[in-house]
């Protein structure tokens, strides 16, 4: 198989693998990851869906990381968060019949989307194709402040909770664990991906 067809469908793969993780976060009701949040919480707030949320939120996030790197905007980066949106909104389509009523069902969902999620954005920046915006901005910091993958993700988690509580996004103990866990887990997937697939990286 040619090497740039293997990216793109690793690249999609990473984004399919992700996406699942974010709606079945949503549907556990424990608690949607921070980011997540604020789209989920525009949605409700203006009747839209959650792909239009994504897209709004994600060209602020190209603006910002385009002023951390002082370059000109990166909109490559937007076509991807356009498929980011789309995937989304098909997995809550797909999802959206079955119902978690037990703790333990919403926990096992949650945990199960907390891990697709870490596993979905560590494989899909590992081509180098354009990064959901959100995730370009961690990349951006991680290269503008050299700080860590684990850290950057930390920071921009923290400061989304805020805004997605002033918007009464579906927060929960759920948004504090995958805050806490998805930034050292997709470092750690991160890292143990580069190792396995080199090649991938060069």
């Amino acid at each position: 198989m040619n090497f740039n067809i293997k990216r793109y469908i690793i690249f999609i793969i990473g984004i399919l693998v992700m996406t699942l993780g974010v709606s079945l976060t949503v549907k556990s009701e424990v608690g949607a990851g921070a980011y997540d949040s604020i789209n989920f919480g525009l949605a409700n707030l203006f009747k839209i869906s959650v792909s239009i949320a994504i897209w709004v939120t994600s060209f602020i996030v190209v603006i910002i990381a385009s002023i951390l790197r002082r370059k000109f905007l990166k909109l490559t980066t937007f076509v991807t968060a356009i498929i980011v949106g789309i995937s989304t909104d098909m997995w809550v389509m797909t999802i959206k019949n079955i119902v978690f009523n037990t703790i333990f069902e919403k926990v096992f969902a949650f945990s199960i989307g907390i891990c697709l999620i870490s596993i979905g954005i560590a494989i899909y920046i590992i081509p180098k194709l354009p990064a959901n915006p959100t995730d370009d901005l961690m990349v951006a910091l991680t290269e503008e402040k050299g700080i860590s993958i684990m850290k950057a993700k930390l920071t921009i988690d923290t400061i989304c909770i805020i805004i997605a509580f002033a918007l009464k996004g579906p927060i929960g103990i759920g948004t504090i664990i995958a805050t806490v866990l998805i930034g050292p887990l997709i470092d750690i997937i991160n890292k143990l991906i580069r190792n396995i697939f080199p090649q991938y990286i060069e």
